[in-house]
């Protein structure tokens, strides 16, 4: 069976509410199997999203965890605040791509096709979520593995570092996917691949760098504290740390929870809208 032919196969049985949640998870799975097998085709495509934070974890340690040693007790407790903050700044960087994505897919007509299909509106982004989730998860499982290797570690025992990294990848991939809705929902607004590729970097490379990844939000500069203190990339970066490090984690897992909800519901809604009034 082709994903048209799948796309179009009605479901009749049970009631409507059924039929419709069902139908918009049967497509939301068929959505997100075509872009990793697109993926798989292109492998070219993942240097973005894995080689690179590669890199940039490796170059931020080397340098940063140098050039602050005589700041801090050692260049060990630097890495220790140092990576968590990079690996949420990879998979804020990484999420704009989302938004970029359904544009391209909108001006090569793809989307004509999808919205010409008797499918759920709501699986395009939902199926391109879903598979920004493996990615993102992939991610942060690479970074933390090469993070350990840079003398990260994760302060518990076998169950518990088990636990604690699983903690760290769902705070990456919570996030990545709250950021990616945000992202989609602004690029739809904008509605043209060359602006909102530009336009789209803007606010993730700035709450990226004002916030508490790279520094303590006290050595911060002055105006940016109580930027960095609500920001969420402090929150999820502050969680990271808290689970590496078995301390309390209730505050910035809260704040994180907040701005998830915040940066999901109504864009979400309004990236959902969007879609439909385009059609």
């Amino acid at each position: 069976m082709t994903t048209a032919s799948a796309f179009a196969s009605p479901i009749t049985a049970g009631p409507a509410p059924v039929r419709i949640r069902f139908r918009t998870l049967r497509d939301s799975g068929l959505i997100a199997g075509r872009h990793l097998r697109v993926l798989r085709m292109n492998p070219g495509r993942l240097i973005y999203p894995l080689i690179q934070p590669v890199v940039l974890l490796t170059m931020f340690v080397s340098v940063f965890g140098n050039l602050v040693a005589s700041r801090h007790a050692a260049v060990g407790s630097y890495r220790e605040f140092l990576i968590p903050g990079i690996i949420i700044q990879n998979v804020t960087l990484t999420a704009p791509t989302t938004g970029l994505a359904l544009l391209r897919d909108a001006g090569s007509g793809l989307a004509d096709r999808f919205r010409s299909l008797p499918m759920s509106h709501a699986a395009v982004l939902i199926g391109r979520l879903c598979s920004d989730a493996i990615i993102y998860a992939v991610q942060a499982a690479l970074l933390l593995a090469v993070a350990f290797g840079l003398g990260f570690g994760v302060r518990a025992g076998v169950a518990g570092g088990v636990a604690s990294v699983a903690g760290i990848i769902v705070v990456a991939v919570a996030f990545g996917l709250a950021f990616s809705v945000f992202s989609a929902w602004l690029a739809l607004l904008i509605n043209d691949a060359e602006t909102a590729e530009r336009v789209l970097f803007f606010p993730a490379i700035t709450i990226a760098f004002v916030s508490a990844a790279f520094a303590p939000v006290a050595d911060l500069a002055g105006w940016m504290q109580p930027i960095a203190r609500g920001n969420p990339v402090t929150a999820a970066a502050d969680l990271i740390r808290s689970l590496a490090a078995g301390g309390p984690a209730a505050r910035p897992l809260a704040l994180l929870s907040c701005w998830v909800a915040v940066l999901v519901i109504v864009p979400g809604y309004l990236a959902v809208r969007r879609w439909q009034s385009s059609s």
